[in-house]
């Protein structure tokens, strides 16, 4: 496969103006920890009082040291409520770590890919791109922010913020609507938390407020996984990201496993009806996006992964993949060299 080849599928892709998905390979580039980093960080610090926490780690533990990946450890396992918020109190802490790092790299103009892309997609006449994530950190809203472009996440501008949904609030340039960017975050955000008196807030901050009035608003993988979503933030949040997914023309999956049960079915269904342009991107692709490529995602994908020095390939031709020697097409920055 030509380089000219995968270059007409990438630019296909991008004037799709495609609805951007990213998973936790897309934030690993700048330093945020991955979902195997996050499983030893949670495997080395909890700390469990009485026999029932005591009882359900270990299971959790057995299954992380059987080579599961942190989801298929909770997931399916009664967890008691004490140990969930321990969960999610170290899950909070360990993402914010790392956020907060790229928060002063982004203060010094940092680079971010993301950013220059989503720059170009509003050179044209889009006045909304929708990004849906299952990340908790700000690595979009930073992208953004390099080059001043506006986004929402469905809470209201402020620094104690409203929970308004990004359908109600608009944000205007002059006397026209303003290009914005919809950051559709299905399993919460790290400045996301429940009050004691049972409201949604955001607090932009990067240090863990009193658990006695603040409760993190992030799903982790696991047993609350579907429960959390029956509430707001998060069921206005997947309504609108399954709106985006639904009525997609295009779409560019960064560092996504195509495990999570949310936006898995939607990317499938929308290739199977409209055969639209879908490009996978990703250090090494898991065998569940690999699957989707060759069986679910239509006539008109590219999927790109790191081989060696060099790139592995994936398309309609080339379904097993073809080695190419041009390095880093797997990275968003590789997907702007070709696209824009």
């Amino acid at each position: 496969m030509t380089e000219e080849q995968i270059t007409r599928t990438a630019q296909s892709c991008f004037q799709g103006c495609p609805t951007i998905v990213l998973g936790s390979g897309a934030s690993m580039p700048h330093g945020l920890p991955s979902m195997g980093e996050l499983s030893t960080y949670l495997f080395e610090n909890i700390e469990t009082d009485g026999d029932a926490e005591h009882d359900a780690w270990l299971l959790v533990k057995t299954a992380l040291s059987n080579n599961d990946h942190l989801e298929a450890a909770l997931e399916g396992k009664t967890l008691p409520p004490s140990l969930l918020s321990k969960i999610v109190g170290l899950t909070w802490s360990c993402v914010n770590a790392k956020d907060k790092q790229l928060l002063e790299t982004a203060a010094h103009d940092g680079e971010f890919a993301l950013g220059r892309l989503l720059d170009n997609m509003f050179s044209s006449t889009h006045s909304e791109v929708h990004v849906v994530t299952t990340n908790y950190d700000r690595v979009a809203e930073f992208a953004c922010n390099s080059k001043n472009v506006l986004f929402q996440t469905g809470f209201a501008p402020g620094y104690i913020q409203k929970w308004e949904s990004t359908g109600r609030v608009k944000l205007t340039h002059g006397t026209k609507a303003a290009r914005v960017v919809k950051i559709w975050k299905i399993h919460g955000s790290l400045d996301w938390f429940r009050t004691a008196d049972d409201r949604s807030i955001g607090l932009p901050v990067f240090e863990l407020p009193s658990k006695d009035h603040y409760t993190p608003l992030i799903v982790t993988p696991g047993l609350n996984k579907y429960e959390k979503t029956y509430e707001d933030p998060f069921r206005t949040t997947i309504n609108g990201a399954d709106a985006a997914l639904k009525n997609a023309s295009a779409f560019l999956c960064v560092g996504f496993g195509f495990r999570d049960q949310h936006i898995h079915p939607k990317l499938i269904e929308r290739c199977r009806e409209q055969n639209v342009p879908t490009v996978v991107l990703a250090r090494t692709l898991t065998e569940e996006a690999q699957d989707f490529l060759r069986n679910k995602a239509g006539t008109n994908y590219l999927g790109i992964e790191r081989s060696g020095t060099g790139s592995r390939v994936y398309s309609p031709s080339y379904p097993e993949g073809t080695n190419v020697a041009t390095p880093d097409l797997w990275s968003l920055e590789g997907f702007n060299s070709l696209a824009l």
